[in-house]
């Protein structure tokens, strides 16, 4: 009971955590340690594990659904599958009629490559989306396509390129075993958001060209010849929720390992810093005059250890109030209740009267020289 009690006045009392840190048993320092690091992380945690491959297009479509919907009658009307598909052995992959492909989208972008996309112009005259198939897909080829858009002459005439410019439109590249996607507004040359992903989370069978089908509820199911202008907005919907739950799926993977990954992470660099600020503690002590210097090497850990608790907890609070600060919190709470620690507790002059050792009285020198007689 009386180590709890310490525990809980260490959250606010500096003296508890150095009382704490010398005098009670060292497991306690490290189930504090332990619970701080935790706390400290699961703001992280939380953020990352609840991201969506629909994320980057979450707030608006940016005409995407426009430009997919056109899209998948264009696969339609070719009769073009793209079928999720499992061997044993090896992991999903899509796989797609190149030839077929290759005929049907002759559009050829970026620079020194042919590359074979589907592309939507909007009412406005302008491209706002190209959809590519590019089985061997390395992230080189990505940023080519994301960097070498041609810039025409004039709007007529396509065949005269003048420059190569970075990309101003929304854009998916289809790979065997990934798929990305990058969304822009359309004129501006700053992505609005990208996703990631590949088919190791969808099911066996799964088809891009099926996403046109709508299930409405249990006894309606529209398809793209179903629709109608009394449906379209319904069908619209529910079209682009497909392809929502395409991009979740697909990002399923990429999710757990980046939530894993950035976790640890920050466990480790929270764990690091602890162990960095107890070395401050023993190297700010070690003064000639300071009275704090007979402190112990793993006394001055223990007493960092103690000093967790309370911005574990309070980074765990502001992580969730503010996403945005969710990792610096820890580091910059922890450096300041040492610092708080280390110059209003452990100062050389700030020890208590019945602390300091008393002060040693002068010799007496005794006189040696013989008496004259």
């Amino acid at each position: 009971m009386k180590n709890f009690k310490l525990v809980l006045k260490s959250l606010i009392n500096n003296e508890a955590c150095v009382e704490g840190g010398r005098h009670r048993p060292w497991w306690i320092a490290l189930i504090m340690l332990f619970i701080s690091m935790v706390l400290s992380i699961v703001p992280v945690f939380y953020q990352t594990f609840v991201k969506t491959g629909s994320d980057f297009i979450s707030s608006q479509t940016y005409n995407l659904d426009i430009g997919l919907l056109k899209f998948n009658e264009q696969l339609e009307t070719h009769n073009i599958d793209m079928i999720v598909t499992s061997v044993e052995g090896d992991s999903n992959y899509l796989e797609v009629d190149e030839e077929k492909w290759n005929s049907t989208f002759t559009y050829v972008d970026p620079r020194n490559n042919q590359y074979h996309a589907y592309q939507h112009v909007n009412e406005a005259g302008q491209i706002d989306l190209d959809v590519y198939y590019v089985k061997d897909l390395t992230t080189t080829i990505i940023s080519e396509i994301n960097n070498n858009v041609p810039v025409y002459g004039n709007e007529e005439d396509k065949t005269l390129i003048t420059d190569w410019g970075k990309r101003d439109h929304s854009f998916i590249v289809f790979g065997k075993y990934e798929v990305v996607a990058y969304a822009y507004n359309v004129g501006k040359s700053t992505a609005i958001g990208s996703s990631y992903g590949d088919y190791k989370n969808m099911e066996a069978g799964t088809n891009v060209r099926s996403l046109s089908t709508v299930q409405i509820n249990e006894e309606t199911t529209l398809k793209l010849n179903d629709v109608n202008a009394s449906n379209f907005t319904q069908y619209k919907d529910g079209f682009w929720n497909n392809w929502k739950e395409f991009f979740n799926k697909a990002y399923l993977y990429n999710r757990g390992e980046l939530t894993w990954r950035t976790t640890l992470l920050m466990f480790g660099i929270n764990l690091a810093l602890t162990i960095f600020m107890g070395l401050m503690i023993f190297l700010l002590t070690r003064g000639k005059t300071n009275p704090f210097r007979i402190y112990k090497f793993m006394e001055c850990e223990f007493i960092s250890g103690w000093t967790t608790l309370a911005p574990g907890i309070l980074a765990c609070i502001l992580g969730f109030i503010f996403a945005q600060f969710a990792q610096l919190a820890f580091p910059l709470l922890l450096g300041v209740r040492v610092m708080w620690l280390c110059m209003k507790t452990l100062r050389a002059d700030n020890v208590a009267p019945s602390q300091q050792q008393p002060k040693k009285a002068p010799a007496k020198t005794v006189n040696s020289k013989p008496v004259k007689k």
